[in-house]
């Protein structure tokens, strides 16, 4: 687990492992908290077991927590005055929520919560959280970096085959009882002579270089720091340190990065114009990061 602790008005980043919540939750210490998950309804889904991260399943530890004591509260409602999670925050100790169904948490939140300790994202990224006001109040902002990389990467390999192969538009023709195989195919290209770029090449831009190798594609990748020079040689990346001389050189560009202030609508209409007309962009960041 990655941990952003916030202190006076820095917050940094530090390491940590299970062994924070051992430390924290145990019902040794006598201590017990309000605990307050915010997840989505997953209706009938929810009879996956392995389908955790839902209000009926609560992640997987309702049952532990309670053994410890600790008081465990989910739900889905998350905005608005009147909602669920608004009549626990005065008094809530930890907050729990998901990068898919996020629950808010502003300065008027944080200043409202007197008891707040602990902000938890069950997944990767930590935007929906007011990072300065978190650390004015002395919070621990907490994320479980690297549980989703390679699901991540897969989805956007995926998401690259289906744009170039014109998946969607023949999948609707077959939907709708038709099939023109010439519209289809003269849309479609193959990934082979390609030349992808990631923006952003950590866990998650690595494994889809790797991924996209056997593609023989022309593989670039914008990152501030360098993969060691013999991973870049084993994927058969090219480190380009100008973004701006990446994007027109790219037929798909894939977005890798965290949403961040400086982040925030990075990919405005003049980024934009520096592309090839009919570039194909996968965005499984953040929608943000794009100005629509």
């Amino acid at each position: 687990m990655a941990m952003l602790r916030a202190t006076g008005t820095a917050i940094r980043a530090c390491a940590s492992s299970s062994g924070y919540f051992a430390r924290h939750f145990h019902a040794s210490s006598g201590d017990t908290k309000k605990i307050v998950g915010v997840f989505y309804k997953a209706n009938e889904y929810a009879k996956n077991p392995n389908f955790l991260g839902c209000v009926e399943n609560a992640l997987g530890i309702r049952n532990w927590l309670e053994s410890q004591g600790h008081q465990y509260i989910v739900t889905d409602d998350k905005e608005g005055p009147d909602c669920e999670l608004e009549k626990h925050i005065p008094d809530l100790e930890v907050l729990i929520s998901t990068p898919f169904h996020p629950a808010y948490v502003t300065a008027e939140r944080i200043k409202k919560a007197k008891n707040l300790k602990l902000l938890l994202t069950a997944g990767i990224g930590s935007d929906h959280v007011d990072l300065h006001a978190a650390a004015a109040a002395g919070l621990t902002v907490a994320e479980v970096t690297g549980s989703n990389v390679v699901s991540v990467a897969e989805d956007e390999l995926m998401r690259i085959l289906i744009l170039m192969r014109n998946f969607v538009p023949g999948y609707n023709q077959v939907v709708n009882g038709e099939w023109n195989v010439a519209d289809i195919s003269h849309r479609a290209y193959d990934l082979e002579g390609k030349t992808i770029g990631t923006v952003g090449a950590g866990r998650i831009g690595r494994l889809l270089l790797q991924r996209l190798k056997p593609f023989g594609c022309n593989l670039l990748y914008h990152d501030r720091l360098k993969m060691e020079s013999e991973l870049e040689k084993e994927i058969g990346a090219t480190h380009v340190e100008d973004l701006t001389e990446m994007l027109p050189q790219c037929d798909v560009i894939v977005v890798n990065m965290p949403l961040t202030e400086k982040t925030k609508g990075m990919f405005n209409g003049e980024m934009i114009g520096k592309m090839k007309r009919g570039v194909l962009i996968v965005n499984n960041a953040r929608g943000a990061i794009m100005e629509r």
